[in-house]
């Protein structure tokens, strides 16, 4: 596909973009704790540049120390942070991008134990999914002082070399929250009314624009919705853009959501990529200055469609980049196979909660640039990875990559491994991206790839290679039920790759991820399901982004019944008896799924081990399970280890 509107030449005021795509603000915790650059922050950004984007927004940045919401947020609140924002700006600069600056100052949506001192909101209204801390209500010359740091921090971004100020009026931050009904509940000048609410983010714009002169470009992040009740809607939305464009304004960049609809500032996989055109396309109807949207764009014909059909004039790009920061360049080249496309599997976002730098399921090299280069091997090896799953894919095409030669070897008839299996779940089915991209990659590395073969001890000595890399991972645990090998019993992964037909009401033993996606999967089936979890709650096992769509759909569908702090005591012909705190009762089922957990399949390289085979390594789930993330990491580091 021909992607001609996706590389047009752009403009945002007096600025001119070699493109249509905006690297979005993602936050990443690469900074220091006092808000300045760090080179790994600098490596990070400037591999984007490489990758062709026309205009980068780092991340939102914080004017103020009592406005922080992360330890490791980067900050503009000091002139002593101008020369490492310089470094980062020329840097940027030498790859041919533009660079912009978001300011921002988290209000009520952080926590003490951040800022080191209260919060601060237009109204005493608490971030229940944060802390519940109870902000104290700024007073008037406070609110004053607040629009004067915003111009202070768009003079050092200046300063710094940034091409562009983005106020940062989404996502529930201080600007947002004086807009919005729901967390501005003020009487006075600031608010009431919504003209009254439009007062600070105007006096922001107002004052930044002073700041920066009639020709620098301002652009405005704002979300569309909150999609919260009595927050701002569309409706709301409209008037004030219009206000914006007034106030000299030059981009509105579309988000959605606060943190208490979280899922609309960071979407979840069961969203769909573009989730956000349509507030987009409402706001660009009013205006003649340039509209970006975002919402989980994570493939270029998307993209390029949006483009198309004139909803938006930009794409504003965050995770996408963060799993491929080659996107674009792939795109022009034509060679989509090789995009690593963003699966919104969600635990860069659930990362950023815990104040460490986040990471990527996918691209272990994100955060990790200048480690994670792969260099030729110095002496080139024959190199046998036992096992076709994310961690054997990964390690055959980095060592193949270096030089090595690389046979892989998957007893099936297909690559993928748990990937395959997690795919089969509805909202899951992106998953098989990753399992495709990374098939790809082996091919295009020279692996040498032998599928339907069960590798043994007497084969490894029989090719006799240099080195075995074993990436076997998991199998079932069978639990300890008596009843447990009758025939209408099956395993979770059994029923997950459509190895039997479960017939009738089921029984799932185990409420974790899998026990949970395995009842989503049999109830698009029709299939009655009964969930068992000894533990007060299900979904343990899962973050916060996963866990918001699959609870709520288990909770909202009819077919599944969750019974917590029960187990299973005997599974019997047609029924199975339980025990809930101490009560014992038989309930009726036709069918039993256990789900309660995974082992290392690891028996392979022990024998290996144990028989003297030099240089035996053993990474991915059969070390330990755990998630896509921890196997593609195993196998990029054993990949540039060998």
């Amino acid at each position: 596909m021909k992607f001609k509107r996706l590389f047009e030449p752009g403009k945002i005021g007096t600025m001119e973009l070699k493109n249509r795509v905006i690297a979005a603000p993602l936050e990443k915790s690469y900074a220091n704790p006092d808000g300045s650059v760090t080179q790994q922050y600098i490596d990070y950004t400037t591999e984007r540049a490489k990758g062709g984007v026309s205009l980068i927004i780092p991340e939102s940045t914080y004017i103020d120390p009592r406005g922080r919401g992360r330890i490791r947020q980067l900050g503009i609140y000091d002139d002593k942070l101008i020369p490492g924002l310089k470094r980062l700006t020329s840097a940027v600069h030498k790859y041919g991008a533009k660079v912009g600056m978001e300011i921002q100052f988290a209000g009520r949506q952080t926590s003490s134990s951040i800022t080191g001192l209260q919060l601060v909101a237009p109204s005493p209204v608490p971030c229940k999914v944060l802390t519940s801390e109870v902000p104290r209500e700024l007073t008037i010359p406070e609110i004053h002082d607040l629009v004067k740091k915003f111009g202070e921090a768009a003079r050092r971004a200046k300063k710094a070399g940034f091409d562009l100020i983005e106020i940062h009026g989404a996502h529930g931050y201080i600007v947002g929250q004086f807009l919005s009904p729901f967390s501005n509940q003020r009487t006075d000048d600031y608010g009431g009314t919504p003209e009254k609410r439009m007062r600070f983010p105007l006096e922001v714009v107002v004052e930044v624009r002073q700041v920066v002169g009639n020709d620098f470009p301002v652009a405005y992040r704002i979300s569309a919705d909150e999609y919260v009740e009595g927050g701002l809607t569309i409706d709301d939305v409209i008037p004030f853009v219009r206000r914006l464009e007034e106030a000299g304004v030059n981009l509105i960049d579309v988000s959605a959501g606060i943190y208490e609809s979280m899922q609309w500032i960071v979407q979840p996989m069961s969203f769909p990529p573009g989730c956000l055109v349509d507030l987009g396309k409402k706001i660009k109807k009013v205006l003649t200055i340039p509209v970006a949207i975002a919402g989980r764009i994570n493939d270029p014909e998307v993209a390029e469609k949006i483009l198309e059909e004139g909803n938006a004039d930009f794409i504003s790009i965050g995770r996408a980049l963060h799993a491929d920061p080659y996107f674009l360049k792939k795109a022009r080249d034509e060679k989509l196979e090789d995009i690593r496309k963003c699966p919104a599997c969600m635990k860069c976002n659930d990362e950023v909660g815990t104040n460490l730098p986040i990471s990527c399921s996918i691209n272990p090299a994100a955060g990790r640039e200048r480690e994670f280069i792969i260099k030729p091997a110095l002496e080139k090896k024959s190199v046998m990875i036992i096992g076709g799953g994310p961690a054997g894919m990964e390690a055959a095409s980095v060592a193949a990559y270096r030089g090595h030669k690389v046979t892989l070897y998957e007893m099936r008839d297909t690559l993928g491994g748990q990937i395959r299996l997690a795919s089969k779940v509805s909202h899951k089915r992106e998953l098989s991206e990753v399992s495709k991209y990374l098939s790809c990659k082996v091919q295009n590395a020279g692996v040498k790839i032998k599928l339907n073969i069960e590798v043994t001890p007497q084969l490894v000595s029989q090719i006799g290679p240099d080195v075995v890399v074993v990436a076997t991972g998991a199998m079932p645990i069978i639990p300890f039920t008596p009843g447990v090998n009758r025939e209408h019993v099956y395993t979770a992964v059994g029923v997950l790759d459509e190895e039997v037909s479960v017939r009738g009401k089921a029984l799932i033993m185990g409420g974790g991820l899998v026990g949970c996606e395995t009842a989503m999967f049999l109830s698009k089936q029709d299939i009655e399901i009964i969930i068992v979890e000894p533990t007060d709650k299900i979904g343990r096992d899962m973050g916060p982004g996963e866990g918001w769509f699959l609870l709520n759909e288990i909770a909202n569908d009819p077919r599944i019944e969750v019974h917590t702090k029960t187990t299973v005591e005997e599974i019997l012909d047609e029924s199975v008896r339980i025990q809930t705190e101490g009560c014992y009762k038989e309930i009726s089922v036709h069918s039993v799924v256990t789900a309660v957990g995974m082992a290392s399949n690891n028996r392979l390289a022990d024998i290996l081990n144990a028989s003297g085979v030099p240089d035996v390594y053993t990474i991915g789930d059969c070390v330990l399970p755990r998630k896509m993330k921890e196997a593609i990491y195993e196998g990029a580091v054993i990949g540039r280890l060998l």
